[in-house]
């Protein structure tokens, strides 16, 4: 698996009119905003951290909104007390040239926030993965 950047840089333009939900091992729930885009990461050199590398200067960048308190769930997945980023999923069908698809994104987390509407997401997309639909 890699990064489908052709839907990626779609997505850039039409994730606000998506909806997704996102996974984290057998926890599912729904996203209320969400908001993909594509710029500098705050890495100017290749470094490791937590097993995974950081080499390109741009890349694909989540923020999402969720409802609820799932900070315990979440801790488990960042860096800090954990050796490896957890993948977390967001899921959505898209329709794109045509043609129905189940995207799945696989991201990391970089950090989140607690507001009194929910939880803000911040996260970096690490991997697609996509489906054709049958008509």
């Amino acid at each position: 698996m890699g990064i489908d950047k052709d839907v990626l840089h779609w997505l850039v333009d039409n994730s606000t009119s998506q909806k997704f939900e996102m996974k984290i091992g057998d926890l599912v729930c729904d996203v209320e905003d969400f908001a993909l885009s594509y710029s500098e990461i705050p890495v100017s050199r290749p470094t490791t951290r937590g097993g995974v590398y950081f080499s390109d200067k741009m890349g694909f960048k989540i923020k999402a909104g969720i409802s609820g308190d799932l900070s315990k769930v979440l801790s488990k997945t960042m860096l800090g007390p954990n050796t490896d980023f957890a993948k977390i999923q967001f899921l959505t069908t898209l329709e794109q040239n045509g043609t129905k698809k189940n995207l799945r994104l696989y991201a990391n987390l970089a950090n989140y926030v607690q507001r009194s509407s929910g939880l803000e997401l911040n996260l970096m997309v690490i991997e697609t993965e996509s489906s054709n639909l049958m008509p």
